[in-house]
């Protein structure tokens, strides 16, 4: 996937419709909610469905076939942060809970399972941009679980006892998630997670937010099949169980080519630390591996320092989920046309999805248990190295570059 730039349009504000409104809506809507590109009516639900082209190619790599709630989100990404508004998405992003100062009656949170790379910092922040358009959210609050299973469980039962509306976030603990994802459901609380599905999305919670994580497994494979003859390769993860990983993983194996031999799996915890560790030991036991398939750019940092500690050229086809700007810069340095990568868009701006479904949901939309938000595969070139912003942030971030200027002065 690719993104975009900013608009300077400002979105119509978000009320509840009238019980009148929202009858006269429903037929309407359910074909706008099932993926058509172009939505009965701007300013259904408070949304507005018209996202600038250049902010839907950088973010999804597309401008067709974008279902209306990805474009909602999308269009309220081109708002600008600037002066005042700046420095309270900074503060928004370092406290919780943070009031917006709009006297909003809704309270809106973001509980992410692990919160500790810069993925899921940037992932957090397009979660406060988004929420800092609604002039009707009041409160936002963000909690890091930090990769622990009982802290996460801890941080949602916190969220549902402060009677927050909505939480979205990325539930890295999967199943054991669970009862306390179907408690804030019971008590009237929108969850919505994203890139993580877990449970009965549209019974135990509102709607899962994720491309199509099959098919990205799918993809891997076959640009696997197509760039290595035979030879070994092997899968890495993010944090233990989660739901992730698993999806895609268990949709590439099958579909490689029997000349590919499967060695394995490992997890990394989404760091350099850890896809170090498990590329070390890939390496011990399997020095010619031909083929790598992981989710996160930014912790390939780690693959690129174990074949370097191993004294061996990273003759090596690498397929990511993500497309943060230091991996793809150290790719060029390494300047070896035998590395081949290929990769995705973060998804970062999910976070965003998940938030406008909820906020659809309470002006009385009907929300389908799954968004599939359109990607894209990219073969890596010397080009998309871009230094004027962090060096870890994604190429596809709908995060502004001035407010990823503030993140990480």
């Amino acid at each position: 996937m690719r993104l975009h730039k900013t608009t300077r349009g400002r979105p119509a504000r978000v009320g509840l419709l009238s019980a009148v409104a929202v009858l006269a809506a429903t037929v309407a809507t359910a074909g706008l909610l099932a993926g058509s590109a172009s939505p009965a009516a701007n300013g259904q639900y408070g949304e507005n469905y018209n996202a600038p082209p250049a902010l839907l190619l950088k973010a999804l790599g597309t401008t067709k076939n974008v279902p209306p709630i990805v474009a909602a989100a999308v269009t309220r990404a081109g708002v600008s942060f600037t002066g005042a508004k700046l420095q309270l998405a900074i503060k928004c992003w370092k406290t919780s809970p943070c009031d917006t100062g709009t006297g909003g009656k809704l309270a809106v949170a973001e509980a992410d399972g692990f919160g500790d790379n810069v993925w899921r910092e940037i992932t957090h922040m397009e979660f406060v941009l988004q929420a800092l358009t609604y002039p009707q959210v009041g409160k936002i609050y963000y909690t890091n679980g930090h990769g622990d299973t009982s802290k996460q469980i801890s941080d949602l039962k916190g969220l549902i006892a402060q009677k927050v509306n909505v939480i979205v976030g990325f539930p890295d603990a999967g199943a054991a998630m669970l009862p306390s994802i179907k408690q804030a459901t019971a008590r009237g609380i929108l969850y919505a997670p994203y890139l993580n599905p877990i449970g009965s999305p549209g019974k135990d919670y509102l709607t899962d937010t994720a491309e199509d994580l099959c098919q990205l497994g799918k993809s891997f494979a076959q640009i696997l099949n197509q760039n290595i003859s035979s030879g070994q390769v092997a899968f890495l993860g993010g944090t233990p169980g989660n739901g992730l990983s698993k999806a895609w993983q268990s949709c590439e194996k099958p579909a490689l080519k029997k000349s590919l031999q499967y060695v394995g799996e490992a997890d990394t915890n989404w760091t350099r630390d850890g896809t170090l560790k498990a590329m070390s030991g890939f390496l011990s036991k399997y020095p010619n591996l031909k083929g790598v398939s992981y989710e996160y750019a930014d912790g390939s940092l780690g693959l690129i320092r174990a074949y370097q500690a191993a004294h061996k050229p990273i003759n090596l086809v690498l397929t990511l989920r993500t497309d943060e700007e230091s991996f793809f810069c150290e790719w060029n340095k390494v300047n070896n046309p035998n590395f081949k990568v290929f990769y995705g868009a973060g998804g970062g701006f999910d976070s965003r999805i998940s938030l406008t479904a909820a906020m659809m949901k309470l002006a009385g939309a009907k929300i389908p248990p799954a968004i599939v938000v359109p990607d894209a595969i990219h073969r890596l070139t010397k080009s998309v190295c871009n230094t004027k912003i962090p060096s870890q942030a994604p190429a596809s971030t709908l995060v502004p570059p001035n407010v990823l200027a503030a993140m990480y002065k």
